[in-house]
């Protein structure tokens, strides 16, 4: 019932940027369009060296729910309830009963709620970030030692331009309009950002393949069947039958995802 009441928010802490830089395409596709690959690829020995990647240190970043935060979601929620005219309603013990069907008595009890709800929120993107600031600093620990082939930063360059493509077919926007109103580029310009975040998406998936291969980390049928059973129950997809029709290349990114996650697992566990 809590979500039910924010649904109507239109603003979010998440909605300021305006522009989404090629790199945040990872972001719009369900699955990574940078990680690493758990099919066939060049040997990531010819590449890669790697870094220090075990008992990496990173600043975990706290999370705290404050008065001000509150205050902040109840006015985007009274602003969501605003009549034709404009009149903002006051957020009182009656406003609450209202809008939640009788589910929360008082303010009180919605403002606790909502708390605990804002602060699992934050201690998940909190924990989102520190994988993300391993993963990074494990990158960049690595050395290319070695030129990536022609046609493996070819693949990573048509998949970035195809997830940006998806992603303007579903918010039913022609591409060069995503890409200028979204993005704040030509497509001329996205193009050429496209190879470029390629070469950083090249490296990137050979340090987590190298790291794959070091550490013994496989991606196992029964890992596949378990993701397409969280995604379908999830409403991403109908059926695990309607996510095969997707093709090779879905599944290819899906054993991405996984193996990229299974690796920053283990960053994290190594982590000091």
């Amino acid at each position: 019932m809590l979500r039910g009441c924010r649904k109507k928010q239109v603003p979010s802490r998440s909605s300021k940027r305006r522009f989404v830089p090629v790199a945040a395409l990872v972001a719009f596709a369900m699955f990574a369009v940078c990680g690493c690959s758990s099919g066939k690829q060049p040997d990531p020995d010819e590449y890669i060296k790697l870094g220090q990647y075990k008992g990496l240190h990173v600043d975990r970043s706290s999370y705290e729910v404050t008065d001000e935060a509150i205050k902040d979601e109840l006015d985007m929620l009274a602003n969501a309830y605003a009549d034709p005219d404009g009149n903002i309603p006051e957020v009182n013990d009656e406003f609450i009963r209202d809008i939640s069907e009788g589910s929360f008595q008082d303010l009180a009890a919605y403002k606790a709620a909502l708390a605990d709800q804002m602060r699992s929120e934050y201690e998940q993107f909190y924990d989102l970030q520190y994988y993300e600031d391993l993963w990074n600093l494990a990158v960049d620990n690595a050395e290319v030692i070695k030129d990536f082939p022609p046609e493996y930063l070819q693949k990573k360059t048509e998949r970035s331009v195809i997830s940006a493509r998806k992603y303007a077919k579903s918010l039913d926007m022609p591409f060069e309009q995503f890409v200028q109103e979204k993005m704040g580029l030509s497509v001329d310009e996205f193009n050429a950002e496209a190879i470029d975040y390629a070469k950083v998406a090249a490296k990137e998936s050979m340090v987590c393949a190298a790291i794959a291969k070091a550490e013994n980390i496989t991606v196992t049928d029964e890992d596949i069947d378990k993701a397409i059973d969280e995604y379908v129950s999830l409403g991403a997809f109908d059926s695990k039958e309607a996510f095969e029709e997707e093709g090779p290349e879905r599944l290819e990114e899906l054993k991405e995802y996984i193996l990229t996650s299974k690796v920053q697992d283990l960053l994290a566990q190594y982590a000091k």
